[in-house]
């Protein structure tokens, strides 16, 4: 049984459980830490990933009590998350417990305060318990003051920190009894995936935790088990690692009992190191190891027995079985859900460079003058790990040159380990789904689902089941809709068609097929050919090359070189899928029934008509034509019954729609977009109730047929550019999303407010639209609306797409209730006359954010006032606003930064927990600086040179001293203070943290200090700007009966790019004898004392 020194022990996941604050610590000393660790080769737990709720979940209980060692980092803003104290609760209990050694690291917070929740840390405590039951509050001072006793690392006793981490690193890895491996140290990647896997371990709740490692054959399942199995066997009395089951017990016909007895036996044979055990009976392994605790591996599981035989049933509580498969049905058959199951992704492009430059180079990077090659290499093996190693390990040692020439063979065959390797997955299907795989690598891979399943429908091939079978299996899988297939996978099943007997069914051979076609050599075996000659010269075919391909299906060609210069006498009638760009034919062959045909892909074709007359096409679901310019007229549609999807884009010499196409009654969505010379739609085109989707951009159309009103599943409509409509289409109220940009429409009528499912209303560059119905307000799932009759761009669509919207006047409303939904409008119409009548009426009565926005906007609309619900109104970088209107008092946010030519404020601010932003608005009045200087606010920041005479006590520092006579210290302060900033310029929405402190002349004590976030809203230019707040600090309880005489006020910036220029102070409770205010610029004259701390003592780190 293979193990490793540096594996948690007594059944640890991890090493280490990392208690810690974020805000303190994440971005420097934690991320030290964790180096310090794992360079001692210990697997720490970090949550770094995990979502935060209201307390701490699962699988931070897990995680906590399946560490050996937990390590509470603490800091000034611990005792601030409720999340912390409940896992440190819990790290308390466990180390009660006798399960786990508890080391603390105390960074800038002094014990005696975590001890008794006192100074900023008990402030923030208090805080904390806001809202928390009496048991929660004393659960958690209990935690703080044992923890606290706990003899630790100080950061302030430490001059070198790189040392106290080492420390602790050392005294870590003594606790844990191990001497350092490297044993796993060169894969790459490992770490991260191992510690997904131990994190879903946590999650489980059953005795015996089950994991399921799935992933296509290659991608390291077996390494990332062993692995998984060597850091955790040491924990395990009993453990074995079952390799390859797959292919070392093979289930003979009908006498699948005798092979589970083999495997039980090789089972316990392993776990008890016993070469003769007999298992006379199934029951026996169960008898043996039902009370015992053991760790297994059942490696390259490929069928459901193989389970039955050793899972998890078998096995004591504690016990963890850890199986790898390629199959993901017998996962879900063994009750497995998503935290059971583990899926392999392959690495990175970086990381699989790294892995091939490790076998080919016994280091992570190319040497000179392979880097080019080694990327090549890794791209033809897809990221591969079983292709990186074998490759890698094959160019080890060899020339560039060797390099070079061996490219090619490496591009056309594949490596025999790595077939050998793959081909296990595909030999166990059964025949119909090696037939698909086959289908799939050869001709159908990056092509739509619905494209296979419409395709081989009538195959006999079960292609829905079929699909699951491979995705379960690995083989492939299905992504936005698409089929997706390793490469070397694809390889595979190429290099199998081409080793067939007789004549191959699938030709894919460039050369191969070019020969057939021009010697009429194909035959009735051939299913399907994918010819592809973007590498290859001009080729030239014959006008029977398919004569006799009386089976042909599958026709895929990607030629702009291919010749055929007496066009085609015919096209084998069993073809159901055609996809052929570029294609030279300007007539269609004669002789073609399309009777089997059910996707016709032929873009950028030069016909121009297809067939005459009508043509059983009943199969057809798709047709695409787009870029046909000489095509005039579609082919007759009567029997096409099943058409879902017609793609007739660009299509410029287009005419007219065939009337039959009202037979297509089926069809769900239609592009016809910049057919310019279609004028209308057939009235048959009433006949089309399904259709959700259709696309009229730039044709010439003057109006949509009468019937138009009655499809009840148009979804979506869109017809800019149809400059000849004049008026507003009668759309069916099943439309969601309407675009009528740059038509000749001159009114949104009435009939507006019908459309209760409109979510998109977009008319940009209608030149003679005037008039907007005001029922347009009444639409309450209105989501985006664009009104626009100018913008000179009503001719031209090019213009249109580079439109600069922020010439228009835009407003963006967020529902409080619901911030997931929100009302966006845009215009070039006058805001005061168009925003009142698009304003939504659910507006009016419910709590909604605002914005607005626009280079024009001088003045806000009247309107705005009605709104008595508005909680935020933002009019940052209004460039032109002049003035702002009386506002509502419900408002709870206001920022107008930036608007440079902001000079009027139309009345004071009701709502004294309002926050006030205008920073860089230098045009500001007097009237409306004093107004913001003296209202009562959460707070406010405005560009300013100096501290406004409002505040009665002032300095030109970032300290100040207020004379008193003697008296005794009242309960608490409340004060209102402003900071003169300067020297600084910050990323956008950034928080930096102010700290301010309170100490009493009188005997040396600081009587208060409290920490504040100041959210500085972005700078463009340097400016000083004044911040200004309100606050409160209750006097340090410690010393109920000081009195003072003096009182000291320090602020300080927790950024270093920024500094205090100067401060003021106005007082607005406490005490009533003040004297007076006077500068102070060197306050260590208060530092005397023992234990009082200097203003450097509370600096810290900016927040963002």
């Amino acid at each position: 049984m293979a193990s490793s020194s540096s594996s948690p022990s007594s059944s640890w996941l991890y090493h280490v459980f990392l208690s810690f604050r974020g805000v303190d610590v994440r971005k420097g000393f934690l991320s030290h830490v964790r180096k310090g660790l794992e360079s001692k080769g210990i697997i720490a737990f970090v949550d770094d990933e995990i979502k935060r709720g209201e307390s701490v979940g699962p699988v931070l209980v897990g995680a906590i009590r399946q560490s050996r060692v937990a390590v509470v980092l603490l800091s000034p803003n611990y005792s601030s998350s409720s999340w912390c104290l409940d896992e440190l609760v819990e790290i308390m209990k466990c180390r009660e417990e006798g399960q786990q050694t508890v080391m603390t690291i105390f960074y800038e917070v002094d014990p005696s305060d975590v001890r008794r929740q006192t100074g900023d840390f008990g402030k923030a405590f208090d805080k904390t318990c806001v809202g928390k039951t009496e048991e929660v509050k004393q659960a958690w001072m209990q935690a703080l003051k044992d923890v606290a006793g706990i003899a630790g690392y100080h950061s302030s006793n430490c001059d070198n920190e790189a040392e106290m981490i080492n420390k602790v690193a050392a005294d870590v890895t003594a606790a844990l009894g191990f001497t350092q491996s490297k044993d796993f140290d060169d894969f790459i990647g490992i770490g991260a995936r191992i510690m997904k896997i131990k994190s879903k371990l946590v999650l489980q709740s059953e005795e015996v935790k089950v994991i399921g490692v799935v992933g296509p054959p290659g991608i390291g399942k077996t390494t990332i088990a062993r692995v998984l199995y060597n850091q955790l066997s040491p924990g395990f009395p009993f453990s074995t690692f079952l390799e390859n089951i797959r292919g070392s017990f093979e289930k003979t016909c009908g006498n699948d009992y005798q092979v589970k007895l083999c495997l039980q036996k090789k089972l316990l044979s392993q776990i008890f190191n016993q070469k003769d055990i007999e298992v006379l009976h199934l029951g026996v392994a169960h008898e043996k190891l039902s009370d015992k605790k053991v760790l297994v591996v059942l490696d390259e599981v490929d069928s459901w027995w193989q389970l039955e035989a050793t899972g998890n049933h078998l096995f004591g509580p504690g016990s963890i079985i850890i199986i790898t498969t390629e199959d993901r049905k017998i996962l879900k058959a063994l009750g497995l859900g998503i935290n059971h199951i583990y899926e392999m992704k392959l690495p990175t492009s970086s990381e699989s460079l790294q892995i091939f430059c490790q076998y080919a180079f016994d280091k992570k990077s190319p040497d000179n003058g392979f880097e080019w090659l080694a990327w090549e290499v890794t791209k033809l093996v897809g990221d591969l790990p079983l292709g990186l190693r074998v490759m890698g390990s094959y160019l080890r040692g060899m020339s560039r040159d060797y390099w070079i020439d061996a490219l090619p063979r490496l591009r056309s065959s594949l490596d025999t380990e790595i077939e050998t390797t793959l081909r296990f997955s595909y030999d166990v299907l059964s025949d119909k789904d090696k037939a698909l795989f086959l289908h799939i690598a050869c001709f159908f891979v990056g092509l739509g689902e619905d494209c296979i399943k419409n395709c081989l429908e009538k195959s006999g091939l079960d292609v829905n089941h079929g699909l699951q079978v491979l995705a379960h299996r690995s083989l492939i899988s299905i992504e936005q809709g698409y089929i997706r297939m390793h490469c070397l996978l694809q390889q595979m099943g190429r290099e199998i068609v081409k080793k067939q007997s007789g004549e191959r069914q699938f030709l894919m051979d460039t050369k191969e097929i070019s020969d057939v076609l021009e010697e009429d050599t194909g035959t009735g075996k051939v299913l399907g050919i994918k010819l592809d000659t973007s590498k290859s010269k001009k080729i030239q075919i014959s006008k029977s090359a398919f004569q006799g391909m009386n089976n042909l299906q599958f026709l895929h060609v990607i030629s702009s070189t291919l010749c055929i210069p007496e066009g085609l006498n015919s096209l084998p009638d069993k073809l159901t899928l055609i996809n052929w760009k570029d294609c030279p034919l300007r007539f269609w062959p004669s002789k073609f029934s399309g009777r089997y045909l059910v996707e016709l892909i032929m873009p950028n074709s030069k016909f121009k008509k297809l067939w005459k007359g009508i043509k059983p096409l009943h199969c057809l679901k798709v047709m695409n034509l787009s870029y046909s310019k000489s095509l005039k007229k579609i082919p007759d549609l009567s029997e096409a019954t099943s058409l879902e999807k017609l793609y007739l884009f660009d299509c410029g010499s287009l005419l007219e729609l065939t009337s039959s196409i009202g037979n297509a009654t089926k069809l769900i969505f239609c592009d016809i977009r910049s057919c310019w010379l279609l004028k209308e739609l057939p009235s048959s085109v009433g006949r089309l109730i399904n259709l959700e989707k259709l696309d009229l951009r730039f044709t010439a159309i003057e109006k949509m047929p009468s019937s138009f009103s009655t499809w009840s599943w148009l979804y979506r409509l869109d017809m800019t550019g149809c400059r000849n409509v004049k008026y507003f289409p009668n759309v069916p109220n099943s439309i969601v999303e309407l675009v009528l940009c740059c038509t000749g429409i001159m009114e949104v009528p009435p009939l507006i407010g019908n459309l209760f499912r409109l979510r998109k209303l977009i008319m940009y560059g209608c030149a003679k639209l005037k008039t907007i119905s005001p029922n347009i307000s009444k639409l309450e799932n209105l989501e985006f609306l664009a009104l626009s009759n100018g913008c000179g761009i009503e001719n031209d669509y090019e213009r249109l797409r580079i439109f600069n919207y922020f010439n228009l006047f835009q407003a963006v409303i967020k529902w409080r209730s619901d911030l997931k939904r929100s009302w966006e409008f845009r215009s070039d119409f006058k805001p005061h006359y168009i925003f009142p009548i698009c304003l939504p009426e659910k507006a009016l009565s419910s709590p909604i954010s605002l914005s607005l926005i626009g280079d024009s906007l001088e003045t806000i609309p009247d309107c705005i006032r009605s709104l008595s619900r508005l909680i935020k109104l933002d009019v940052r970088a209004c460039k032109k606003l002049v003035a702002l209107p009386p506002l509502p008092g419900s408002l709870l946010s206001i920022n107008a930064g930036e608007c440079e030519s902001l000079e009027r404020i139309g009345s004071s601010f009701q709502n004294p927990s309002i926050c006030l932003y205008f920073s860089n608005c230098l045009n500001l009045n007097r009237e409306a600086r004093n107004l913001i200087h003296t209202s009562a606010c959460k707070h406010a920041f405005l560009p300013g040179d100096k501290v406004p005479a409002h505040f009665t006590h002032r300095a030109s520092s970032d300290s100040l001293t207020i004379n008193a006579t003697p008296t005794p210290l009242p309960s608490s302060f409340r004060f209102k203070a402003c900071i003169l900033l300067s020297e600084g310029m910050l990323a956008n929405n950034s928080l930096m943290d102010v700290s301010f402190l309170v100490r009493n002349k009188q005997n040396g004590l600081i009587v208060g200090r409290r920490s504040t976030q100041l959210h500085i809203p972005y700078l463009s230019r340097y400016e000083e700007h004044l911040y200004i707040f309100e606050d409160s600090f209750s006097i340090n309880q410690d010393f109920p009966e000081a009195t003072f005489s003096e009182l000291t006020f320090v602020f300080k910036l927790h950024d270093k790019t920024w500094k205090v220029k100067g401060c003021g102070v106005r007082l607005l409770e406490g005490p009533q004898c003040i004297i007076d205010g006077i500068e102070d610029d060197n306050v260590d004259d208060y530092n005397d004392g023992d234990g009082v701390e200097s203003a450097d003592d509370v600096e810290g780190s900016i927040l963002f």
